[in-house]
């Protein structure tokens, strides 16, 4: 699955291939005698015929280069050889294909490592120098380098084929770099509410229990403090679970499984824990949604199923994804017993988890709705835009 910066460097990829290549047809047609000399008209043809099928052949097969496999890197060398070899067929620096042969070092600057982008653009400029002198010693369709403005052409060729390489992977290497400062921080903020809402409420109200029970034994009421002990087990063992449960949802968002067999995974695991029955039912036919956004609705989710286990108390949870061509819509329903939507602002405390979904959803463009009444169970409805999360 290509997420949307995969899409949008395989569109400007493509971009540029068909562009560079309109171009070398453009200056071959307006000056066939400067541009390809001593080759015969059925050669050119036969050049610029070939390369359009091989560039519309690239633009609907995107190199699957994330898998980092032989592969990959056999056919980024095998389109570099072939823009190399072009170059050299059509006259070397004469060429009307010099700008499309830095294809595929702008493909190895934006998609890959940045020794691999250099490495192409040194191979080229080398290999272009040494065409030019070795051939010159044979044949007059390669002049030597020092005659008319071949130095030149060659030295901005050279400088053209590193900026190609350097420019794109500092410019992406920034943005990365930004948005997971970005990811991390926002993270940050969100596991510190989490804190607050959470495991600091606990702790406070185990110092206001503790403190009740030495009250309590100073004045020899046994029982009373008994009681209190009961509530502080309570607690402590709300707080270990939460905290457990926390643990669980950061280890689930480390896999890189898609949305569906995430949750449903999590659903399974969740099922075999609490005892709850669940049941989790997704669309037949998901739409790619991106990354962020996966990640995002299975956290909702989590969030939502560990409401329903520790304040609903439910038996019965139905979680369901759907989509249409305008909204992606995740639904968790329990039978549990539910609550007063007018007393949420007045005990937040209890309800932190709504909030921090609420926050989630708006972070995406949504809408949380919440259907709720004490003894009638929980219904939790996060309705998202399709444009604003697919990719």
């Amino acid at each position: 699955m290509q997420t949307r910066y995969e899409k949008g460097a395989h569109q400007f990829l493509s971009g540029y291939r068909f562009l560079s290549y309109a171009l070398a047809v453009m200056f071959i047609q307006v000056t066939p005698a400067l541009s390809a000399p001593r080759m015969s008209g059925l050669q050119i043809y036969v050049i610029i015929g070939a390369l359009g099928v091989y560039s519309m052949l690239k633009v609907f097969s995107p190199l699957r280069w994330r898998e980092r496999s032989p592969v990959t890197y056999f056919i980024l060398a095998g389109d570099f050889v072939l823009c190399i070899l072009l170059v050299v067929f059509t006259n070397g620096l004469n060429s009307s294909f010099l700008l499309y042969s830095l294809t595929p070092i702008m493909t190895s600057a934006l998609l890959f490592e940045e020794k691999v982008s250099f490495s192409l653009a040194a191979t080229a400029s080398v290999s272009l120098s040494m065409t030019h002198i070795v051939l010159s010693q044979f044949s007059t369709r390669f002049p030597s380098i020092m005659q008319g403005y071949n130095l030149t052409l060659l030295m901005i060729y050279s400088l053209f084929c590193f900026v190609a390489a350097h420019v794109p992977y500092r410019i992406n290497l920034n943005i990365r770099r930004r948005i997971e400062r970005d990811a991390i921080i926002e993270e940050r903020r969100r596991i510190g509410r989490e804190i607050h809402d959470g495991v600091a409420q606990s702790l406070s109200y185990l110092n206001m229990k503790t403190k009740l029970v030495r009250n309590w034994l100073s004045s020899q009421n046994v029982g009373q403090a008994l009681d209190e002990l009961n509530d502080i087990q309570i607690t402590v063992q709300d707080t270990y679970e939460d905290i457990r449960e926390s643990i669980d949802q950061l280890s689930a968002g480390e896999r890189t499984l898609p949305l569906i067999p995430a949750l449903a995974d999590y659903v399974r695991k969740f099922r075999l824990q609490s005892d709850i029955k669940v049941q989790f039912n997704a669309h037949k036919v998901f739409l790619q949604l991106s990354p962020v956004a996966e990640l995002q609705l299975l956290r909702i989710a989590q969030e939502a199923l560990t409401n329903a286990r520790r304040h609903a108390r439910a038996t019965e949870i139905d979680v369901s994804l759907e989509n249409t061509k305008d909204v992606i819509e995740m639904i968790v329903k329990d039978n549990g017993r539910g609550f007063s939507l007018q007393d949420l602002e007045q005990s937040p405390p209890s309800y932190h988890g709504l909030k921090i979904m609420k926050e989630r959803t708006e972070g995406m463009g949504g809408i949380l709705a919440i259907v709720t009444a004490p003894g009638e169970g929980t219904e939790i409805r996060v309705s998202i835009p399709t444009q604003k999360v697919r990719l």
